[in-house]
């Protein structure tokens, strides 16, 4: 043991201790620089100053009343710690530095606790707007192809941006970052036989779009379109190769689950999340988006309802007695385990507790597992069973909130005797 100690002694020995830079009172900010804070991480740091440790104790205490575990809290108060120990106890942090540095001393813990609770110190500033995920996917993969494609996949890009149409509907990144997947076969055979994509046919385009099957073929022939419609409104290519192709599009009629696959459904899981969940998609049908983005003033105890917010509208869901009593266990529950959490949505997590994101798709989805189903199918289930009793679409729409023709898709499969054909 005395060995031992003796070598990590000496193995801490050679790591340097560092000292943050003198910072004068004061002293103006000329300009921002990205900061590297790998050097760091090997190094000790000096002992924390009096005002670094009266902040780490704050911390401690807001971990504590939220009740995070050390694993969550150690690695973010390592954060915190050289953050506080090289900008400044008292400094306003901007979240990429943060970010930055979570990403050197982190480890696997999540940093949206800590820059909650900076938020409410009033000690954290928004980091100027970044490239997200999806814009950067599509100026990446644009930039692999040859010179001239690219130009014309990026004036595309620029297009459905509303660069040369103002008044038309901007397209935004993710769906783009879609279209350029569903391209990504095609432009990888036509990049490989022309130098530009004015060369393309419309055999080319036809090829293209039934060399795949099903949903991935109109899916590729809209992204194909959409293409070469902006290149021919930018008159980068003559004759608009997809004009004579068909968009033709298998509508998929909702689908029943066998009649035992529900049997006991609440009772494969004690959790009060997860058995409010299950009753509100197999008794409501309420969607994993309006899951996530319910909150708690959207709760009306007293009516037994639940407000869902929808950026077209609202609905309002009536609940049963079930429901109502799941619903109550799970707000004492949350009160019980996060008496002090600032975050107003109805489902939180202990992740989301210390912040005010809702919980993840994943989240509720995985509610199902267990119970060896999904979300969706046990939503389109409860929708089918309502339609099985009615022939009346609005009757689907006031009850579950959905849109008019979403209702006939569920009324033609539950009467498939009605005349007339699928709406898309």
């Amino acid at each position: 043991m005395a060995n031992g100690s003796a070598t990590r002694r000496e193995l801490l020995a050679d790591r340097p201790e560092l000292n943050p830079p003198a910072v004068l009172e004061g002293q103006a900010t000329i300009f921002e620089i990205e900061r590297d804070w790998r050097p760091l991480s090997g190094a000790l740091l000096p002992a924390p100053l009096p005002p670094v440790k009266a902040l780490l104790a704050d911390f401690a205490r807001y971990t504590s009343e939220n009740r995070w575990n050390q694993k969550v809290h150690e690695p973010m108060a390592r954060v915190l710690r050289v953050a506080a120990t090289w900008l400044g106890a008292d400094t306003v942090f901007r979240k990429d530095e943060l970010r930055a540095m979570h990403r050197v001393f982190g480890g696997k813990g999540r940093i949206r606790g800590l820059l909650a609770f900076l938020d409410q110190r009033e000690q954290l500033v928004t980091s100027p707007p970044r490239r997200n995920r999806h814009e950067a996917f599509v100026h990446r993969t644009i930039a692999a192809f040859p010179p001239r494609i690219s130009d014309e996949l990026g004036t595309w890009v620029g297009v459905l941006r509303g660069a040369s149409r103002p008044h038309h509907r901007v397209t935004d990144y993710a769906t783009m970052r879609r279209y350029l997947i569903y391209l990504a076969a095609p432009l990888a055979d036509w990049t490989t036989r022309y130098t530009t994509l004015r060369q393309v046919t419309e055999a080319d385009v036809t090829t293209a779009v039934t060399a795949v099957k099903g949903p991935r073929a109109h899916e590729r022939a809209v992204a194909i379109r959409s293409l070469f419609r902006a290149l021919k409104h930018t008159k980068l290519v003559f004759a608009d190769p997809t004009r004579g192709v068909r968009l033709t599009r298998q509508e998929l009629l909702p689908t029943a689950l066998a009649p035992d696959r529900l049997a006991g459904l609440l009772e494969t899981s004690s959790n009060p999340a997860t058995r409010l969940v299950l009753a509100l998609v197999a008794l409501h049908a309420t969607s994993g988006t309006d899951l996530r983005n319910l909150v708690l003033s959207d709760v009306l105890l007293t009516r037994r309802q639940l407000l869902i917010r929808r950026p077209h509208g609202r609905h309002v869901v009536h609940l049963d007695n079930t429901t109502a009593d799941l619903l109550h266990a799970w707000l004492r529950y949350r009160h019980q385990r996060w008496p002090r959490t600032v975050n107003a949505h109805l489902l939180v997590t202990q992740q989301t507790a210390s912040a005010t994101d809702p919980v993840s798709a994943d989240y509720v989805y995985r509610r199902f597992d267990r119970a060896g189903l999904t979300l969706r199918a046990v939503r389109t289930d409860r929708i089918l069973d309502e339609a099985r009793e009615t022939e009346d679409p609005v009757h689907l729409v006031r009850i579950f909130g959905i849109s008019i023709t979403t209702a006939m898709k569920y009324i033609h499969a539950a009467h498939p005797h009605r005349a007339g054909p699928v709406p898309h």
